[in-house]
């Protein structure tokens, strides 16, 4: 009988619910370590860990550099039509994540000291960086992994190697919470062994794409760079997008570190909100690239809305848990929750959004996703500004959701003024000119994240 009803569901909904299944599993277990600090730790530490955490995240962030994307567009292009092509790009992505990750770990090492005495203004975080840029080694090439089994659709690999490694990084805390050595140390030191500890489960899974490959790489090189160039830009104006406020609210607010470290609790008690919404884009990610009509891409935005409404009622429903809770075992943390109930706004917008908007990447309008990412930073940096300095904490919070209201209905707006493009998109590519280039009487100008 339960397969019975597991074949009556709607195919996302089934790989939506392996992901976010898994998820919930890798998430919980680094979110009980969020609520352990709340009581184990004050504010002002709390913004220690805050900032290591997000830190962290953009430096992972910087080495896409637009690369996840543009692979995951162009394996869910080809794996079918050309499995040899598809392959090809798997090697050369491989091939230049590899360069990036060098890169990141040696720049972040050196300028650690910059970071955090001249930048975050926080000088105790210089050891932390300089141990996060031997992290990032591994960090990188498991979220490398995971977007290949991401274009291959391999969810329930996908979710074993997310579990594994969130398993391994809790497991050294709570083993140092329950014997007593606890400190934030511990902490860094899990997040730089764990990435290393499950590589080998990574490699295993990848296996059968192992061996070598005879292709033009000035072809796929071209071919990826005319797509990637645009999502290099957006991925980078995200990276700081998605953690602006608290990359601002540090400095800004350095002389009341305790209303910065409230703000970083709220923001990190909505970690189970990002993961709804990041389980959600890990599903239709691949199936937007794949859409080749508009009737598709119309069955495609119905069957987004059978996922992501009931989980934006999950999110609601853990909301309700939070206010309860947070007065009963975390009463100093409950000035925080006004900040939290506002941020809920903007990821349940991001929740049911964040599908549609990735069908700017479905009509080949990668320069266009570009500029609205740019020109959300700079709207988000003086909104920030402004909102943090006359309303403080609050400000931040209330800035960032009028901007992700404001961006997310602009990206809506051009992309149904332009759907008709996606019947364009199949011949575009497999012609003799990348994505971006003209290619006929109508040629124009070609265009995403995180755990975002």
């Amino acid at each position: 009988m339960i397969i019975g009803i597991r074949e009556l569901l709607p195919l996302g909904a089934r790989e939506a619910g392996v992901v976010f299944t898994g998820d919930v599993i890798a998430k919980f277990l680094t979110f009980l370590i969020t609520v352990i600090l709340l009581a184990l730790i004050t504010p002002e530490e709390y913004k220690l860990y805050g900032l290591f955490i997000t830190v962290f995240a953009a430096v992972t962030q910087f080495t896409d550099s637009g690369l996840h994307q543009s692979f995951i567009r162009f394996y869910a292009l080809y794996k079918n039509d050309d499995p040899r092509r598809a392959q090809a790009h798997f090697h050369f992505a491989l091939r230049a994540k590899t360069v990036i990750i060098l890169f990141t770990a040696a720049a972040l090492f050196l300028s650690a000291e910059f970071l955090a005495v001249r930048a975050l203004r926080t000088p105790e975080l210089v050891m932390p960086l300089r141990l996060m840029a031997i992290a990032i080694l591994g960090e990188a090439l498991i979220e490398f992994s995971l977007t290949v089994l991401q274009a291959r659709q391999q969810f329930v690999r996908f979710t074993a190697l997310r579990i594994a490694e969130a398993a391994i990084k809790t497991g050294i805390i709570y083993a140092g919470i329950l014997i007593g050595i606890f400190t934030l140390d511990l902490v860094y030191l899990s997040y730089t062994i764990a990435p290393f500890a499950v590589i080998p489960l990574a490699l295993w899974f990848l296996s059968s794409l192992r061996g070598r490959m005879r292709y033009d790489w000035r072809d796929i090189g071209t071919e990826i760079w005319h797509f990637a160039k645009w999502m290099m830009l957006t991925s980078f104006a995200t990276m700081f997008l998605m953690r602006l406020d608290v990359f601002m609210i540090s400095p800004m607010l350095s002389d009341r570190p305790d209303e910065a470290g409230l703000y970083i609790a709220a923001a990190r008690l909505c970690t189970p909100l990002i993961v709804l919404a990041g389980s959600v884009v890990t599903v239709f990610f691949p199936k937007a690239m794949e859409l080749r009509s508009l009737d598709e891409m119309r069955r495609y935005v119905r069957r987004t809305f059978t996922v992501t409404l009931p989980v934006t009622a999950i999110g609601l429903a853990y909301v309700i848990v939070i206010f309860l809770a947070t007065p009963e075992f975390f009463p100093k943390y409950t000035p925080s929750l006004p900040l939290f109930a506002v941020l809920f706004i903007g990821y349940a917008w991001t929740i049911i959004g964040n599908p549609l908007t990735i069908l700017m990447l479905s009509i080949d309008r990668a320069r266009i996703a570009t500029w609205v990412a740019l020109g959300q930073l700079c709207v988000t940096v003086v909104s920030h500004y402004l909102f943090i300095t006359y309303m403080g904490s609050m400000g931040a919070a209330v800035s960032s959701v009028i901007v992700w209201f404001a961006a997310g209905i602009v990206s809506m707006t051009y992309i149904y003024l332009h759907r008709h493009e996606v019947t364009r998109v199949r011949k575009s590519n497999h012609g003799d000119a990348p994505p971006d280039t003209p290619t006929g009487p109508h040629a124009s100008g070609s265009h995403a994240s995180d755990r975002s």
